[in-house]
């Protein structure tokens, strides 16, 4: 990999500025060790980033030390290091002078360098921290905090390292450090874009860490989940403060949105939070454009407005400039009468109505809008103006002489409402008709002013002071089985539940959920997802509060506990499943609220399946006595079965009289016998096994089976042979007659003499010349092969013989 500075003007400048050189000469790993487990795949460029006085280059190069990764520092001038001003020599993780891969702080294939930002406020004021991504480490990805270590050593350390939480998330793909909140110190972004969860629509994450002061061990992030299949986070980007509020603002790209056209969206800094979740702005793509959002570009000012700009790129050989404009500067007030939705009081003909009057002292166009991203999303919003729209819109002009003009609107409340813990939002929007543009900026796309919404909150009897609802929900479940009137939890083995069917297929879980000391609980939920074997039958509630509804297959239903679910209630409820193909059950059970709560973890109901069979068992025997008599023989006496004694056959019959076992497992059937006496001599010696009915049954050990290998049956009756080598005589072959039966070689069988030519090519490929005359008058068969010439293609064959 190699590095290239370019001018501002994106040009090679031949002149030394600044004491560096134009060009592409930034080529640590050149000459270094070529092994891929050193430096033969740096990569070095994946990633770059100056310090925030431009002193230093930070390079990153992901495929250094077997693709651990690698961030080195550089200084810019070498003047100032000449001059002594500056006498920090080269840095890099695991030392630029020793270059031990022990020493990099993430393990093999982690890809650290593979994105990168620097910040002057992350772990203390002042001092220069790089921010490296590595989003294969563990299979989740991390981040790393740099820092400068011993310029004896030449080596950056790690002071701190955010993790990942979703496999294979990429977590660290891209990232970027501002200041949010505008509290001093750098805030971190980090982008996951292949983050997901099962059952749900999220297509990758963005990770906000608000700094507190240094302590990163304090700091929970707060994840934004994009849409499904978009990569969402796959670009992040700190754009400046775009709407010159104080705050850092910045951008995320998802850009395999809406079937890979992709989309950019923008997000507010601010001082509640560190930053707004709703993204304030989304940019889409043009016609024809794919991938849009997948580099992102911000915090230049590039028509000199004191307005940051954006640039986006895309994968079709395009790249936008957005510029930003300065926001319509209306004096506007938004008075919104009752402050608080009471949905008990019926205030207007309509029902619960709201007076909402906004007053502007300027001339404008303008609308009202309420819940915005609800009318997005498909879903009805909760409440409409008095034409039954949620938007209404009009134009306002001002006399010089009026201090304020304002227009009122009656909002009317839907009936009942679901959604009673989040704000209302109400937006008003301004623009100025037909407003003048210079023909210089004809080209630039016009970009709809960005004003604040205003939420009316509900009346929330059950929650605190703070309009906050923090709900305390815990979930207990237990599966049980009804006898009566009663209800009991099932059998336990090795601490898991076990769920016995005969006859009937279905099982009960009973659900238990609580609201100890915690503040109502709005919109409250018990998701239950099936696996593939498990399906849902049924509810039965306790108390007549609980609905639930499935999904159409059935592998998954939500069960709404209350809205609100208040404090210190208790509800159990019982979710009936039906069972196919399996010895096991594990059902995820999550609680959902839209109150703030932040221990709901997902709970795994797991228990075992057993089946009671209707199999019954029979046996016969014959002859039904013998005579234990005659002399007993030793292991080497033995050749035939006369030598053990007479022969006894069994027969077992098995039916199934239940469900097929093909279904749910297989059944065993273990059969003793007396083997040796106490002299160790053969009592009882099998000789073989055999079955009938729908397949054949397989018996082990096999070894048991005859296990001697040589004993045979009596030549009055049909056996076996094994022979390792055959040869005949020369001009002696098989003679009509002699051979009858089955001839054996591998797993070929020759069943009759008009087979034997077969056997023999079988054997040798190409048989013999033999005598024609000899064939013709005698009737032989051809011959095998002759002696000091054996078969080379079946050393070991057998013959039947009777």
């Amino acid at each position: 990999g190699r590095c290239y500075v370019l001018s501002q003007d994106v040009t090679l400048k031949k002149s030394m500025e600044d004491g560096v050189e134009d060009g592409g000469n930034w080529y640590f790993c050149k000459g270094r060790n070529p092994g891929h487990q050193l430096f033969g795949s740096c990569q070095q460029g994946v990633s770059v980033a100056f310090d925030m006085e431009h002193r230093y280059f930070i390079f990153g190069a992901p495929g250094a030390y077997d693709w651990k990764g690698l961030v080195r520092m550089e200084q810019r001038n070498d003047t100032l290091f000449d001059l002594g001003l500056y006498d920090e020599v080269p840095l890099e993780t695991g030392g630029e002078k020793a270059k031990r891969p022990s020493d990099v702080p993430t393990p093999d294939n982690s890809y650290l360098g593979f994105s990168m930002a620097v910040g002057q406020a992350l772990t203390n004021k002042g001092q220069l921290t790089v921010v490296a991504g590595a989003p294969r480490t563990n299979f989740t990805g991390a981040v790393i905090l740099l820092k400068k270590g011993s310029t004896a050593r030449g080596d950056m350390l790690a002071e701190f390292t955010l993790e990942g939480e979703g496999l294979s998330s990429s977590f660290g793909y891209d990232l970027t450090v501002l200041d949010l909140n505008k509290d001093g110190w750098d805030d971190i972004v980090v982008g996951a874009p292949q983050y997901f969860e099962k059952d749900s629509e999220i297509g990758g994450a963005v990770y906000v860490y608000i700094n507190k002061a240094g302590k990163w061990n304090e700091v929970i992030p707060t994840r934004i989940d994009g849409p499904a299949d978009s990569m969402f986070g796959l670009a992040v980007e700190n754009l400046g403060d775009i709407n010159q509020d104080g705050y850092h603002d910045f951008a995320v790209g998802a850009p395999y949105e809406d079937n890979g056209a992709g989309k950019v969206y923008i997000f507010h800094g601010s001082a509640t939070g560190g930053f707004r979740k709703k993204a304030t702005q989304v940019l889409s793509s043009k016609s024809g454009v794919r991938q849009f959002g997948y580099s992102l570009a911000g915090n230049m000012d590039l028509d000199k407005n004191s307005y940051p700009d954006l640039a986006v790129g895309s994968l079709s050989d395009s790249v936008f400039i957005y510029k930003t404009r300065p926001v319509v500067s209306i004096e506007k007030d938004i008075t919104i009468t009752p402050k608080k939705i009471d949905l008990t009081k019926k205030n207007c003909p309509e029902g619960v109505c709201l007076k909402v009057e906004a007053c502007f002292r300027y001339t404008a166009g303008y609308n009202f809008e309420v819940d915005a991203d609800r009318k997005k999303n498909n879903l009805e919003p909760r409440g409409a103006f008095t034409d039954l729209e949620n938007l209404s819109a009009g134009t306002i002009t001002m006399d010089a002489k009026e201090p304020q003009k304002c227009v009122t609107r009656t909002l009317v409340m839907k009936d009942n409402i679901k959604d009673k813990l989040r704000g209302l939002p109400i937006d008003v929007s301004v623009n100025i008709p037909n407003a003048k543009r210079k023909r210089r900026q004809a080209q630039v796309a016009q970009l709809a002013p960005v004003l604040d919404p205003k939420d009316v909150a509900f009346l929330k009897d059950g929650c605190g002071d703070d309009d906050v609802c923090a709900s305390n929900l815990m979930l207990e479940y237990r599966y049980v089985y009804k006898d009566g009137d009663s209800v009991h939890s099932l059998e336990m083995e090795n601490g898991v539940p076990v769920i016995s069917l005969s006859g009937q297929k279905s099982a009960a879980l009973e659900v238990t959920v609580t609201n100890s000391k915690g503040e109502d609980a709005y919109e409250a939920f018990v998701v239950a997802n099936f696996p593939r074997s498990v399906t849902y039958a049924a509810y039965i509630p306790n108390a007549g509060q609980v609905s639930c509804k499935p999904n159409q297959n059935g592998s998954k239903v939500d069960c709404e506990v209350g809205n609100p679910f208040k404090r210190d209630s208790k509800t159990t409820f019982y979710i009936l499943f039906d069972i196919t193909n399996t010895t096991e059950v594990e059902i995820e059970l999550k609680l959902k609220t839209t109150s703030t709560q932040q221990n709901l973890a997902n709970v795994k109901a797991k228990a075992k399946v057993a089946i009671t069979l209707t199999l019954s068992l029979s046996g016969q025997v014959e002859p039904s006595q013998v005579y234990y008599n005659g002399e007993a023989k030793g292991v080497t006496d033995v050749k035939a079965e006369s030598d053990i004694g007479p022969a006894i056959k069994h027969w077992f019959t098995i039916i199934n009289r239940g469900k097929r076992l093909k279904d749910i497992g297989q059944a065993t059937l273990y059969i003793e016998w007396p083997k040796m006496t106490d002299k160790n001599n053969y009592l009882l010696y099998l000789m073989t096994i055999s079955s009938t009915g729908l397949k054949e049954i397989k018996c082990s050990p096999k070894e048991e089976i005859n296990h001697l290998g040589k004993v045979r049956k009596e030549m009055n009756q049909c056996g076996r042979i094994t022979v390792q080598q055959i040869w005949l005589d020369r001009g002696r072959s098989f003679r009509s007659g002699k051979v009858n039966g089955q001839v054996i070689c591998g797993s070929n069988n020759f069943t009759s003499q008009s087979k034997l030519t077969e056997f023999h090519k079988f054997c040798n490929k190409t048989p013999p010349q033999t005598n024609k005359q000899t064939k013709k008058t005698r009737g032989h068969y051809p011959q095998f092969g002759t002696r000091g010439s054996p078969t080379d293609k079946c050393p070991t064959f057998q013959i039947f013989i009777c």
